[in-house]
């Protein structure tokens, strides 16, 4: 999902009731003429697929960069002032990250990736003030910028005419650190904004000081971001996440699900409060597909020990009703014993088999993967790791059933298993907010439909009973 989406409130007017920047200031009654300074810009911006879109008294508005894939009404706005701050950026070599919105100068090993409140119902004002309380712990501490280089470019007032970004400057040995209003290039390239008002106030700024390539200054900076990130929640009390790009195919456009009915009736469904919780829940975690599809699992959980014993008591009964059944002989005792055994001991693996050839429909998963184009995604070569086989309705010699356990219980594993556990080292864990875990919609459809199917045996066999 984009950064864009999972927030319903940004877009007219911000927690404080004001927008950064009037309207008047970005429509000018008369366009302003563009300095060579700025054509050089305009220029320049042209090759990041950035288009100049109107010209103001103080500020020049750009469309937002094609990775958002947002409507014609989102931007930028830039002051006028700082040009030729952007045009310098882009001379240096600014181009885009490919792990998050922000960019890469490879030239000076500087990367900036712009930083956002982790939860959608916190403003980003509180975060910004936040920062603004707070001081570097180091304030005496010298570097390279405080020893004659340049100090970083930002944008201050990004945020409300009454606010100001932070700049909390942080260095050791290896890199300087900081947090402040993201620089022109950084803004430009990659944040977005509504009208006159921009998405992201605060980016995280690292300079290693020396050349890199791209790949390698992405790579290093990595756990220096992601540390940063993780301290300023747990030691500052400051919630925030790294802002990504949003997938460039987001794989919930190939669900289709029938259209509701228009008729509410008295409930007919007996279902266990826990179950409906977990169902609903799942549904509601659409910023979240590894815990939306960990809902739905634990919902097929709940019925693991019910499916188990069903199917021990038709063994069991098999055997019993067996004619040569005689209970003077071990050989027949033991098979009851085998039997209870089994299913006293049976994996978790095993036990979802069991749930799923109990009861789902084989129609119904029949249908799932030919009624629609999947295209690769049920493949082994899909875009989920770690997933050895594809799945063929067709197979005559695995039933659909198994290997769809198969394929859900593996992705279940990566999810919830810890990275460094030796059984899965062929396999890193499935990490929340990348683009493995937006590719998981298919499977979550398909988790979904299972925890259907499972309650409504399950009620078919209460109303029986």
């Amino acid at each position: 999902m984009s950064e864009l989406a999972q927030d319903s409130d940004w877009a007219e007017v911000d927690d404080e009731g004001t927008d950064l920047v009037s309207d008047e200031t970005t429509e000018a009654t008369t366009p302003e003429e563009l300095t060579s300074t700025e054509k050089n810009v305009v220029r320049d911006l042209a090759s990041h697929n950035i288009d100049l879109k109107e010209v103001g008294t103080d500020f020049l508005t750009f469309s937002a960069h094609p990775n958002w894939d947002e409507g014609s009404h989102f931007g930028t706005n830039l002051p006028r002032e700082r040009a030729a701050d952007l045009l310098s950026q882009l001379q240096h070599g600014a181009f885009l990250c490919k792990r998050w919105a922000g960019i890469a100068i490879p030239n000076s090993g500087y990367i900036e990736v712009l930083i956002r409140p982790n939860s959608s119902i916190m403003p980003s004002s509180s975060m910004v003030r936040a920062f603004m309380h707070s001081v570097s712990e180091d304030v005496d501490a010298t570097c390279r910028h405080a020893s004659g280089a340049e100090p970083f470019l930002s944008l201050q007032d990004l945020n409300t005419s009454r606010e100001k970004a932070p700049r909390l400057h942080l260095s050791d040995d290896s890199a300087c650190v900081e947090i402040s209003g993201p620089s022109p290039a950084c803004h430009v390239l990659a944040n977005s904004g509504y009208r006159a008002r921009s998405r992201f106030f605060v980016s995280l700024k690292v300079e290693f000081g020396h050349p890199m390539k791209q790949e390698d200054l992405e790579a290093t900076a990595e756990p220096i971001l992601n540390s940063l990130v993780y301290e300023l929640e747990v030691r500052n009390g400051i919630k925030s996440r790294l802002v990504r790009w949003p997938p460039k195919y987001d794989r919930r456009q190939l669900i289709r699900r029938e259209r509701g009915s228009r008729v509410v009736r008295f409930p007919q469904t007996r279902i266990d409060p826990e179950v409906s919780v977990l169902f609903g829940f799942a549904g509601s975690a659409t910023g979240n597909p590894p815990l939306a599809f960990l809902s739905y699992y634990q919902v097929l959980e709940n019925f693991f020990p019910v499916a188990t014993r069903r199917s021990a008591l038709r063994k069991l009964e098999l055997e019993l009703s067996d004619q040569r059944f005689d209970r003077h002989q071990d050989k027949y005792l033991m098979r009851i014993l085998a039997v209870g055994e089994n299913a006293a001991s049976s994996s978790e693996s095993a036990q979802l088999r069991v749930l799923l050839e109990e009861f789902v429909r084989g129609g119904s998963l029949q249908d799932f993967f030919t009624e629609r184009d999947w295209g690769k995604h049920f493949t082994k070569n899909g875009p989920i790791r770690g997933i050895t086989d594809s799945i063929n309705p067709d197979n005559r010699q695995v039933s659909l059933s198994q290997q769809v356990a198969d394929r859900v219980y593996k992705i279940r594993n990566r999810i919830v298993h810890a990275k460094d556990d030796p059984k899965y080292d062929s396999v890193p864990a499935l990490l929340p907010q990348s683009d493995e875990a937006e590719s998981l919609w298919p499977d979550i459809e398909l988790v979904r439909l299972l925890a259907f199917e499972v309650i409504l045996s399950t009620q078919t066999r209460i109303r029986n009973g």
